[in-house]
C-alpha cells in the first residue's frame, strides 16, 4: 500500500510545488544534527567534569566533616575545662568573701566593745574642777 497523502482523492498522484519538499526536508535534518550536536557536547561536558571525580568530592567531604567533628569536639572540651575552673575560681572568691565579711564583723564587735569600756571608764572618772587661771598682774612703769 502507497501512502494516501501523496494521492488526491481520486486516486491521482499529487503533484509537489518545485523545490518545497527538499527545503522542509533540509531544516528538519538540519534541526536533528543541531539537536543531536547540543547533546553530544552536553554528554562531553557531563563526563569530562564529572567522571570518576564523583568519588572523590564525596570523599574528601567525609575527611573534612571528620576533622571538623575532631576540632569540635576538642573545643568543647577545652570550653567545659575554661568552665569548671571558672566554677572554681568562683566558689574560692565567694569563700573568701565569706571569710573577710566575718572578720569585719568580729572587728566591729571588739571597736563596739573597745568604745563601751571608754565611755563607762569616762563615766567613772569624776569631774576634776581647775581653778580658772589667773590674770597676769599688771605692770608698772
Amino acid at each position: 500500500m502507497l501512502p494516501e497523502h501523496l494521492y488526491k482523492p481520486d486516486g491521482e498522484p499529487t503533484v509537489q510545488p518545485a523545490g518545497e519538499e527538499p527545503v522542509k526536508r533540509r531544516g528538519r535534518t538540519l534541526a536533528l544534527c543541531l539537536l543531536l550536536v547540543l547533546i553530544g557536547a552536553g554528554s562531553a561536558f557531563l563526563w569530562h567534569y564529572y567522571s570518576g571525580s564523583l568519588s572523590e568530592p564525596a570523599i574528601s567531604r567525609l575527611d573534612e566533616i571528620s576533622q571538623l567533628k575532631t576540632t569540635l569536639q576538642g573545643l568543647q572540651s577545652q570550653q567545659g575545662a575554661e568552665v569548671q575552673r571558672n566554677q572554681e575560681m568562683l566558689q574560692a572568691q565567694q569563700a573568701d568573701i565569706k571569710r573577710l565579711s566575718e572578720e569585719v564583723a568580729q572587728l566591729t564587735a571588739k571597736l563596739d566593745l573597745l568604745q563601751s569600756s571608754a565611755r563607762d571608764a569616762e563615766a567613772a572618772i569624776p569631774p576634776t574642777h581647775k581653778p580658772p587661771p589667773k590674770k597676769p598682774a599688771p605692770k608698772s612703769p
